[in-house]
């Protein structure tokens, strides 16, 4: 019996007739001979190699941009971050200045009778301000939570059970954060309806509410905590943990496919992220001063301040190399991160005229300020103020300065980042520009929590 003949070549694995000849020439009709022409460097072997590289000349042209691109992304990420940061402070600082003048007002409206009800936007700033009272009088009262004890508790576990504390805080705060932001739309939007089918809906609103930002709060402060453990450890391997931990974010957002609405909200976390972080380290240093009460030596201070440097380094070098990595394996241009500013000018211009206008970015963000303005508290009212001589005309004058002090501070950022915002958005062509490039993008409608391709960054 024959041997059958051998299958046909499909059609797509079949080099084209000129490249077939040019192999022939180039091999010269021998074998051996033509291995030897190519390793030796003939004419017709050099000829071939040229044709192949002028053929690969765009894709090396590619690549050599893909580098350029890599290193530009740095320049312009941090634009971005600092815009959604001063969001992030401007909303927290909101929360002592404005908010209570503006319930002051509010009720000195009702009480006057100058209005027969509150608008949505009192009875919504009446709400904010209750919660804080209730869950910062909750936490202030509850004897069991103090800085030293859980100071404590937390350093004396295992390295291991740490590292477990610290994936597991920072998994939780996401959780609430995104859980918590629902909860108090739905109590905002149940005390501005006038139309309520059952009469308990806001007292039901209002208690999942307060268990909420009880909860939220507790988990930024063990976050605190297990930050300020870190730093004052003895040995740095605490603090090579922390630093490990961040690192994390690499596995997490770079190898996997990452669109343009996903990096939006990479970058979003991002910026919240720092100032979580700035605020961590700025209870690090209350508890470092008036908790443990040591002594400022130069030794000291150069320990602590190195920890301090070492962890913003690291969370910033993190950021760069996970959006550059991300911008090259998706194949995406260093400047799509303007364009989210753009994003985030034009939330800010289109509410320039109400009484918070960069809300809408922080809560765009996925930034909840209520629950770190709650730590804050917490921590001001039983670590700080009992060291103050409230007794005394220097304790209130001095608590008088520092929130006049926070105020000024309040209109320096919204006023800078309102002119930024109006400059940017005129800059690029005005809103009807910035409508078009987010519809195109589809970013008009994302969100830091919203589900883009079945996934949420």
């Amino acid at each position: 019996s024959s041997t059958p003949p051998p299958a046909p070549c499909p059609a797509d694995m079949r080099l084209p007739a000129p490249m077939v000849d040019q192999r022939r020439r180039a091999g010269g009709g021998g074998g051996l001979l033509a291995f030897l022409g190519g390793q030796l460097g003939s004419d017709s072997a050099q000829a071939m190699v040229y044709r192949s590289e002028s053929a690969s000349e765009q894709d090396a042209q590619r690549r050599r941009e893909g580098i350029y691109n890599f290193f530009q992304v740095p320049r312009n990420l941090e634009p971005l971050l600092l815009f959604g940061y001063l969001a992030c402070v401007d909303a927290f600082i909101d929360q002592c200045t404005f908010l209570p003048i503006r319930v002051l007002f509010a009720a000195a409206q009702r009480l006057g009778r100058e209005s027969r009800s509150l608008s949505p936007s009192q009875r919504r700033d009446a709400l904010r301000v209750l919660l804080i009272s209730l869950v910062s009088g909750s936490l202030l009262l509850v004897p069991g939570i103090a800085m030293s004890q859980a100071y404590h508790n937390v350093r004396n576990q295992s390295v291991m059970k740490l590292y477990v504390v610290f994936s597991s805080l920072e998994i939780f705060d996401k959780l609430c954060s995104s859980f918590g932001q629902d909860i108090l739309e739905a109590l905002y939007a149940s005390a501005s309806s006038h139309a309520r089918g059952w009469r308990g809906e806001m007292a039901l609103d209002l208690l999942v509410a307060y268990g909420y930002l009880t909860a939220h709060t507790l988990v930024l402060f063990y976050q605190a905590v297990a930050l300020s453990v870190a730093i004052n450890s003895n040995s740095n391997v605490l603090l090579t943990l922390l630093i490990s931990n961040n690192f994390t974010e690499l596995k997490t957002n770079v190898f996997k496919r990452c669109e343009a609405e996903n990096l939006f909200q990479v970058s979003c976390a991002d910026a919240v992220e720092r100032f979580n972080l700035s605020m961590y380290l700025l209870i690090v240093l209350v508890q470092f001063v008036f908790v443990q009460k040591e002594e400022l030596t130069a030794a000291r201070l150069h320990e602590v301040s190195h920890a301090f440097l070492m962890i913003c380094v690291c969370e910033i070098m993190v950021d760069w190399i996970k959006h550059a990595f991300v911008t090259k394996f998706n194949r995406m241009r260093p400047d799509v991160y303007a364009k989210f500013t753009r994003i985030l000018c034009a939330d800010t211009a289109a509410s320039a005229t109400t009484q918070e206008p960069l809300a809408n970015v922080a809560a765009r963000m996925g930034f909840v300020p209520l629950p770190l303005f709650c730590l804050a508290i917490r921590v001001f009212g039983n670590e700080v103020l009992p060291t103050l001589a409230l007794h005394h005309s220097s304790g209130p004058l001095l608590l008088l300065l520092t929130w006049l002090l926070f105020c000024a501070l309040k209109l320096l950022i919204s006023i800078a980042v309102l002119g930024f915002a109006t400059l940017h958005i005129e800059r690029t062509g005005g809103s009807a520009a910035l409508e078009e490039e987010a519809k195109e993008m589809r970013l008009r409608s994302v969100g830091r929590y919203a589900l883009i391709g079945k996934q949420i960054m």
